[in-house]
């Protein structure tokens, strides 16, 4: 879609109406509103001139940086989509991406572009390459004089894959208007996940999601809109974070729980060095948040900041938790957005009573009709409009969602289910464990058993004596670890969802099945 005017917020929007406010902090550089048109109306000319044009794709995979900033932009601009593409995949990871998603090319800020070159996957644009390097630097892009100026929609387009824990990634297409049979519908849905939580105008916004996932884009795209300035902060480092809330006087915080929780286990003195009283809003998500964790943030930051929200790639977001409810409805992932419905069903598909445990179901205005150049989902992963989220849960009496699990992660210990993120929240409340995983592996006497991979904290690190000790009384016997595994970091995918399948994959090598 070509746009003959600005977009309401959007940065063309700002740039006409306060081009000297800072759009982007990163690092040492600053971008305002003015610039980023400037230089994005600069790339998007260069591109065009190299035959970029509305309705391609291109690959971008980058850290957070003033030239992803500028380089998404002059995209929209174009009308030209963006194929998300995770900077931590191997070359040949990335270019079975780009080739299915049918990207002409690929935008990048890798150190050593070579790799890019020798695969052929058309078109690379480049960051920081000397002036004989071989591809399109943007360096020479945003020299580009006689650049016209463009207008492109304030939401990005974007494809973005899968984590890829079971086969190939696989595309999730951007949203087709064409293909959306309630309108109405679907303009509450946005107005709602625009509005909440709601954004105070000029926002000034801490941004650590990475930018390969639709949360980074979502909440650079939300700080846009109302005319705010972003703070970058790659990689995320809980004391640097706590020293640019200070410096900056931010007010919102878009994270994951990873993020909160090395915040939480720095040293009190540390902590106490920097003023946090200017947030106002922290969101989390994308994988369960332990009470303990919430609590800690309603002490920390008072009891009006904290908002959590729950979603898929496949569906959009789904539910949300508003702040009165943290402590109210302990353990919730909150209530539907407008436009969303969530159905709890049976193995039967029938839906069941509130209180009572089954496969969350839900329909969103934009469910996912299929992957990138597949066919029509089946009954499968789309059943009666509703997506199946693999997830486990329950809805109380007023309509609040509990997710207890996720169905492929249960373990089955002699007949009985077992399911880790119980045992995970109370590994988690041990004030020595920064974050923990349980997996199931093999065992020949009761199929399997639970083990617990554990990140300890640096100071005191737990040992298996202290965390069974803790356990007890905590968790029933059969539901306690019977192994334990220290390490530094867990495997994630880029919004940081913890790869259970590669932490089992060692445990089920050779055998007939991998739970």
């Amino acid at each position: 879609m070509t746009l003959t005017e600005p977009d309401h917020g959007s940065p063309e929007y700002w740039a006409a109406r306060d081009p000297q406010r800072p759009a982007v902090r990163s690092g040492p550089n600053t971008l305002t509103y003015g610039e980023w048109n400037d230089a994005a109306n600069r790339v998007a000319e260069g591109l065009a001139r190299h035959g970029l044009a509305s309705g391609d794709r291109i690959g971008m995979r980058f850290r957070l940086g003033i030239e992803w900033f500028v380089i998404q932009r002059a995209l929209q601009k174009l009308g030209v989509t963006q194929v998300a593409v995770n900077w931590r995949l191997t070359p040949d990871e990335a270019v079975y991406i780009l080739r299915d998603s049918g990207a002409k090319g690929l935008a990048c800020d890798d150190t050593d572009v070579r790799d890019w070159h020798r695969t052929g996957v058309g078109i690379v644009v480049t960051v920081g390459q000397d002036e004989n390097a071989p591809g399109i630097r943007y360096e020479d892009l945003v020299r580009t004089t006689g650049a016209a100026e463009r207008f492109g929609a304030a939401r990005p387009s974007m494809v973005l894959y899968t984590s890829g824990t079971t086969g190939r990634p696989r595309g999730v297409p951007p949203l087709d208007l064409t293909a959306v049979a309630d309108l109405d519908r679907l303009q509450r849905y946005v107005n709602s996940l625009r509005d909440i939580p709601p954004l105070p105008e000029r926002v000034v916004s801490l941004l650590t999601l990475p930018i390969h996932h639709g949360a980074g884009p979502d909440a650079v795209t939300r700080a846009c809109l109302h005319g705010g300035t972003v703070i970058t902060l790659d990689p995320f480092d809980a004391t640097e974070a706590a020293r640019l809330v200070d410096r900056y006087r931010i007010q919102a915080w878009a994270t994951v729980p990873t993020m909160l929780l090395r915040l939480q286990n720095l040293p009190a003195e540390d902590l106490a060095r920097y003023d946090l009283s200017s947030i106002e809003q922290i969101g989390v998500g994308a994988a369960p948040v332990p009470q303990t964790l919430k609590t800690w943030v309603v002490d920390t930051f008072g009891p009006q900041v904290l908002w959590e929200h729950y979603g898929a790639s496949e569906a959009g977001m789904i539910s949300y938790t508003a702040p009165e409810f943290q402590l109210m409805k302990p353990g919730t992932s909150g209530c539907p957005y407008e436009g969303v419905e969530i159905a709890i069903v049976g193995e039967d598909w029938r839906p069941l009573p509130a209180g009572e445990t089954g496969e969350i179901a839900v329909s969103t205005p934009i469910v996912l009709r299929h992957y990138l150049g597949e066919r029509e989902l089946g009954d499968d992963v789309i059943r009666d409009g509703f997506y199946r989220t693999g997830d486990v849960g329950y809805l109380d009496d007023d309509g609040f969602l509990f997710i207890t699990d996720r169905i492929k992660d249960m373990i089955v210990a002699g007949g009985v289910n077992i399911y880790p993120a119980e045992i995970e929240k109370a590994l988690i409340e041990h004030p020595g464990v920064i974050d923990a995983a349980v997996v199931g592996i093999p065992d020949a006497d009761f199929g399997e058993k639970p083990l617990a991979y554990v990140i300890g904290t640096p100071e005191q690190p737990p040992t298996e004596a202290d965390l069974l000790n803790h356990l007890d009384g905590r968790l029933a016997g059969y539901k306690r670890p019977r192994q334990f595994v220290f390490v530094d970091e867990l495997p994630r995918n880029p919004i940081g969802k913890v790869l259970k399948n590669e932490l089992r994959r060692t445990h089920w090598e050779g055998r007939d099945r991998a739970v």
